[in-house]
Formats: structure tokens, C-alpha cells, sequence
């Protein structure tokens, strides 16, 4: 039953941890009056005078409990009479709007179902949030359009949300002299002729240009960091496909504009929104086939690139699950996924990329919807008591990818490798310019937790510049304000190279 599966009461409670910065307006006061009509049946509330922000558990769990006996019970008690309050009773609009949301959320968890199965339990509250809940309710649709316009206000003035794109020449300093590589270790950006990718929402390409309620459950594949393959640089798309067809303009299996996994715009990006680090298998097997499948791909002979990036919801439900997001299986799980690239994909060359600390993700949680969002998203990280646990564990993740690009597993031929891309390991969301105090909320998306079209142009320079610093070399953090690194211009690499364990 979905009610006991998300163990609704430590679900509900959580996301109602942060502080509200609004007061309601009268015109929302019949939902208010609703609310109160429910706790002060049930003894919960006996003076609205009083601060009852203590008392939101206790409102909240008779919600999700009057839901589960019968969704037609909360609607029967909306012909209470009214009770009257104004909107100089802060503290006690703050209680009752956390039981009204608590009404509203319990609904959409555990009424709506959801088109597909979802690995993260986080991403699919969220997916029935943005698809259940909020067009179908006037107070949460006004709320989210004036959250919507401030985003909107704050980000005018750059040109549609993107990483201003520095000079790159390296087609033409260190141009590809359209000889083919003999081995992965001297492998040119010229000699790539296809691309692909697994992941989850960030490489799927959630929410880069939301604009609308369900914008951060679109799927913007052709802008995704590591695997789109819209516009150009000229036009201002910084991804890592768009760098390389400055060598070669018949690159392929970049993904384009929006879709599904499954959609024919996806390509050879094979990253699924909610997947954790145990779908990596499953999405290798499939890019894989897919690759094997295209009569565009020459399989034995064409030089692949390949990216692998996950772990952001393995860490959001982590600690739900200690068990089962231990850094020993999230190892396991990457483990198998590129063990079946290394015995299926000849010329392969794979960056596989450190999940970054998800801490930081309570410094988002500024303004109403931001708060909301993270609580149903990743209320793990949401929680900033979970900080040190949090950061340990995603520096075990990082830990387990480097010991396992170490071993030298994959080093056994001269057509394959995995290069370990860590410019996530130390990245934190940027300050303002001038305001170190306040973060560059312009390098994220509406719902303040997936990137924009700027945190992805970000992304796409940091691992172009890791895949060109040689190893024992490379950047741990985002390459904010600098400039293209072009083969052989890394400290410790005298070629014009992707940089190796072997070169």
C-alpha cells in the first residue's frame, strides 16, 4: 500500500522542518479556516492566539490518518463552520498553513500514481507534486507564479540562463591531423565520432529552462552538460558534444531538445530523472544495445566518449535506507555498470565523474517554494542536521570511484578506459559576485535544486578541462571564470590528448 510505504508520518513531519517566510492573504482564508476546523475537532488547537507551530505534527499526522481511513473524510469536514482569523496572527497562520499543506501533500502522495516506476522515493514525491498536486490547487499555483516571477525578475538580465562561454581555439592550436588513434591513450577530441551518457536528472536535463509549473519535469536532453547537443557555442550552448564538433561536425548520438529516455530525441543519452546508482547496469545494458543497434555507428571502429555521472539520489534517500545506499553497493552498483562497457564496448573512452556533497542543498532553501521543493525532493540534505553524515558519505562515494578507477580494472586494453573526472568533489554552489555571504542562485533552475542552462554550461567547461588535465592533476572543483584548456596545456601533459592513467 502506498500509505505505509512512505511511512507517511516521518515523511509529512520532515517536510515541514523549515521556517515560512510569507503571511497568507484573507482572500486564502477558507483554506485556512478548514484547517483549524479539523485540529480544533480533534482538540489539536484550542486558541489560534497562541504560537501552534509546535503543534504541525500533531495536525499533520491527522490528515495523512483521517486520508487513510477514507480520502472522503477530509472533504466532509470542510462544512465546518468557519473560523475566523486575521492576517495579523502570524505565528498562527504559519501552524495552520503547515496543516493545510499537510492536507494538500498527504492527497497527492498517497492518492496520485505515478506514470512509471521511480528508483528515488524523492524525485517521485516531487514528479506528484508538479503533476498531482499543484494545477490543481488556486493557493499553491498563486504562490508558485510569484515565486516563478521573483526567479524570473532576478534572472532578466542574462541572456535565457546561460555560462557565458570563454574564447575556444583549440580546434586550431591543437587541430586533429585526421590520422585515427591507435590506442584510448593517444586518442585526439578529433577522433570522436559518438557520444553517450547515463545519469539521472542532471544529465537528463531536468528544469534548465523551466519556465512553467512542470518546466523542472522537463527533460531538456539537447542542453544536458555532458551529452546535448543543441545550438553551438557561438550560440551559447556550452556542452561537452558542442566542444568536440568544433573538431568534428559529424559527431553523433548527442541528445537534442526535449524527450523521455525512450524518445528518438534522447540519442545515446540514456539518463532516467530518479534513478539511483542501482539503475547504472541497467542503463549501460541498454546504451549498449542501442549503440549496437545504429546503422550510423560504426561499432568496432568509431571512437566513443562516454559520461557517467550519479549518486544525487542515492544520497537524497540515504538516510532513509542506510543499508542500502552504503558506499560499499553504491561501488558495486558503478562497478558492474562499466564492467559491462568494458566488455562489450571496443574504442571506448569513459569519464566517469565524483558525485558531489548534497549539504550544501539546505543553503538553497531560501524563499517558500525553494524550502518546499528540497523538503520533497531531498529531504535528506534538506535537513541540515544530516550536514556531517551527509558529506562523510559522499566523500566515501568519491572514495570507492577512485579506488575502483585505481585498481586498474579497466586498464586490460589499449582500445578502452575510465578516467576518473573529479571537478564535483569540492564544488559548493557559487557566491554572488561581491557576496560571498549569498549564493549565485542563477546557476540553478526554478526549483532552486537541479542546474540552469548557466550551472550546466559550468559543468561542461569543468569536465572538458578534467578530461584535458593529466592525472594527479586535475581541478576538484567547478573551472568558474577560467578559460578552455586545450590539449597539452595541462600542468604534467606534453601531448594533444585526452589525459590517461597511461599517458
Amino acid at each position: 500500500m502506498v500509505n505505509s510505504s512512505l511511512n507517511k508520518l516521518g515523511v509529512l513531519t520532515s517536510l515541514f522542518s523549515f521556517p515560512f517566510d510569507f503571511v497568507l492573504i484573507p482572500s486564502k482564508a477558507i483554506y485556512i479556516d478548514a484547517i483549524v476546523c479539523i485540529a480544533s475537532r480533534s482538540g489539536q488547537i484550542t486558541d489560534h492566539k497562541k504560537q501552534t507551530s509546535d503543534r504541525s505534527t500533531s495536525i499533520i499526522y491527522l490528515a495523512s490518518d483521517a486520508y487513510s481511513r477514507s480520502p472522503t473524510s477530509l472533504i466532509r469536514l470542510w462544512d465546518c463552520q468557519r473560523y475566523k482569523t486575521t492576517h495579523t496572527d502570524v505565528h498562527s497562520h504559519q501552524a495552520v498553513t503547515m496543516a493545510m499543506f499537510a492536507v494538500l501533500l498527504v492527497a497527492a502522495f498517497l492518492g496520485a500514481n505515478a506514470e512509471k516506476p521511480i528508483s528515488s522515493p524523492s524525485y517521485q514525491r516531487l514528479v506528484n507534486f508538479y503533476k498531482h498536486l499543484l494545477p490543481k490547487s488556486p493557493v499553491l499555483l498563486e504562490l508558485w507564479q510569484e515565486h516563478l516571477n521573483n526567479y524570473t525578475a532576478m534572472m532578466e538580465k542574462r541572456a535565457v540562463y546561460r555560462y557565458p562561454v570563454p574564447n575556444f581555439n583549440c580546434h586550431t592550436t591543437t587541430p586533429w591531423g585526421g590520422r585515427d588513434a591507435t590506442s584510448v591513450h593517444n586518442l585526439h577530441p578529433g577522433d570522436v565520432k559518438v557520444v553517450g551518457a547515463i545519469g539521472d536528472s542532471l544529465t537528463a536535463g531536468n528544469g534548465i529552462d523551466a519556465s512553467n509549473i512542470l518546466g523542472d519535469l522537463v527533460e531538456y536532453r539537447g542542453l544536458s552538460w555532458s551529452i546535448g547537443g543543441d545550438g553551438s557555442l557561438e550560440t551559447g550552448e556550452l556542452t561537452l558534444p558542442n566542444i568536440l564538433k568544433k573538431f568534428d561536425r559529424n559527431l553523433y548520438g548527442y541528445s537534442l531538445k526535449t524527450g523521455g529516455q525512450s524518445s528518438a530525441n534522447a540519442m545515446f543519452n540514456l539518463a532516467d530523472p530518479g534513478d539511483t546508482s542501482y539503475d547504472m547496469p541497467g542503463q549501460a545494458r541498454m546504451l549498449i544495445d542501442k549503440m549496437k543497434a545504429d546503422k550510423n555507428v560504426d561499432f568496432l571502429n568509431d571512437w566513443k566518449v562516454i559520461t557517467v555521472f550519479v549518486g544525487g539520489n542515492d544520497l537524497c534517500d540515504s538516510c532513509h535506507d542506510t543499508a542500502k545506499y552504503a558506499a560499499s553497493n553504491y561501488g558495486a552498483n558503478i562497478r558492474q555498470a562499466l564492467d559491462l562497457f568494458h566488455k562489450e564496448l571496443p574504442r571506448t573512452f569513459v569519464n566517469l565523474a565524483t558525485i558531489f556533497d548534497i549539504a550544501p542543498v539546505a543553503a538553497l532553501s531560501t524563499g517558500f517554494f525553494c524550502s518546499f521543493v528540497h523538503a520533497l525532493v531531498c529531504d535528506c540534505g534538506d535537513n541540515r542536521n544530516n550536514a556531517g553524515y551527509l558529506r562523510d558519505l559522499a566523500h566515501a562515494y568519491q572514495n570507492e570511484l577512485s579506488t575502483l578507477v585505481a585498481s586498474g580494472r579497466y586498464d586490460t586494453r589499449d582500445d578502452f578506459t575510465v578516467v576518473l573526472q573529479p571537478f564535483f568533489t569540492n564544488t559548493e554552489p557559487p557566491p554572488k559576485p561581491g557576496q560571498p555571504g549569498d549564493i549565485d542562485m542563477t546557476f540553478f533552475s526554478p526549483d532552486c535544486f537541479h542546474f540552469s542552462g548557466k550551472g550546466h554550461g559550468a559543468a561542461a567547461l569543468s569536465l572538458w578541462n578534467n578530461m584535458i588535465e593529466a592525472v594527479g592533476h586535475k581541478q576538484l572543483e567547478w573551472h568558474l571564470d577560467q578559460p578552455f584548456l586545450c590539449p597539452g596545456s595541462s600542468k604534467g601533459q606534453d601531448h594533444w590528448f585526452f589525459a590517461t592513467t597511461n599517458n
